[in-house]
């Protein structure tokens, strides 16, 4: 009755996944679920290495205990023996003890893992599976996907540490269908706060007593993969992590847009041919215009849709968010 009984109450919630996929939490559950007669694991994915993106940070702050009960709860759901938290180094570090403290006193079968590098695609999920195995640290090919072919080939349910708070929530019975929103920029220190899930991006800033003005521009979903919008286009809901960081206008677009790009081409784990090239050549492309060269802009515009349409997995894709978007919406070309 209590394993029946948690995934009704997750059903009628309508959890969905804190990543960017926004995938039915019970519908995952039920996956992993269905696969008979096979060992199976639970992974609490805490690689957070999105640029303006620290709401994991902020939960294992304030409610660790709500974390790793979640990820019990799932263990218990799915028939799992073991679970495990993967963490990236910074917060390994700082979070170490207090989450062994927590595990030992209720006796859970969870282990912590440290993510070998703080690497940007090293936070996709099947990339943290390869991590996990001491493999290249690289996305694999979907399908299968993890909830069939996940930790050494078993069914594995993975979820972020957002999905593992809220779950525990569902089952206490106290979850009000909130999130964790982040907010940083120009003159601001780092901001977390927990609201509704339905909010637009004005009425988030509102939230954090922000005015949105033609002084600024926004970065929605991170400060890498985010899309750009001019002060006009703040009435729409969140696509992908509910992050926000604002600049200014009259910022430095070079610094900007290099900032963007360099980051993308240092995280490329080089696996496929469109990312790895893409990356560098975009970046290559960006910085001789900036010097002063003349931008091509058919070159420009391939680069940009063979990273959308041929990169194996979402880094690749999603190289082009910032820099197509703050052009279209922030600089009106």
């Amino acid at each position: 009755m209590f394993r029946q009984s948690l995934l009704k109450k997750i059903k009628k919630s309508g959890l969905i996944g804190r990543g960017c996929n926004n995938f039915l939490v019970a519908e995952k559950w039920e996956m992993v679920k269905r696969v008979k007669g096979a060992e199976k694991f639970v992974v609490c994915n805490i690689s957070e290495s999105e640029p303006g993106i620290f709401k994991d940070k902020y939960i294992l702050e304030k409610w660790p205990q709500l974390v790793l009960d979640g990820i019990n709860l799932a263990m218990h759901e799915i028939k799992a023996k073991k679970g495990f938290v993967y963490l990236n180094p910074l917060y390994y570090g700082e979070f170490q003890a207090s989450l062994e403290q927590i595990i030992l006193k209720n006796n859970y079968s969870i282990e912590l893992f440290e993510k070998p590098l703080h690497d940007y695609v090293g936070g996709e999920e099947t990339a943290v599976l390869n991590s996990m195995q001491g493999l290249r640290v690289e996305p694999r090919l979907k399908p299968p996907y993890p909830t069939k072919v996940g930790f050494y080939g078993a069914p594995t349910l993975i979820h972020n540490c957002e999905t593992f708070y809220a779950v525990s929530l569902t089952n206490s019975g106290v979850y009000k269908n909130t999130r964790f929103y982040c907010l940083s920029g120009v003159d601001r220190a780092n901001d977390v706060k927990e609201l509704a899930t339905d909010l637009t991006v004005r009425a988030v800033l509102q939230e954090f007593d922000h005015t949105p003005s033609v002084d600024f521009f926004y970065q929605v979903g991170g400060g890498a993969a985010g899309f750009c919008y001019n002060y006009k286009q703040l009435n729409r809901k969140f696509e992908g992590s509910p992050a926000i960081i604002i600049y200014k206008n009259n910022d430095s677009e070079q610094a900007i847009v290099m900032k963007w790009l360099d980051f993308f081409r240092k995280e490329s784990c080089g696996q496929c041919v469109p990312c790895r090239e893409g990356t560098f050549r975009l970046r290559n492309l960006m910085y001789t215009y900036y010097q002063g060269g003349k931008l091509d802009k058919k070159a420009f515009d391939d680069l940009i849709l063979s990273l959308q349409k041929t990169s194996l997995c979402a880094l690749g894709r999603t190289a082009t968010n910032a820099v197509v978007s703050y052009f279209k919406n922030v600089k009106g070309i």
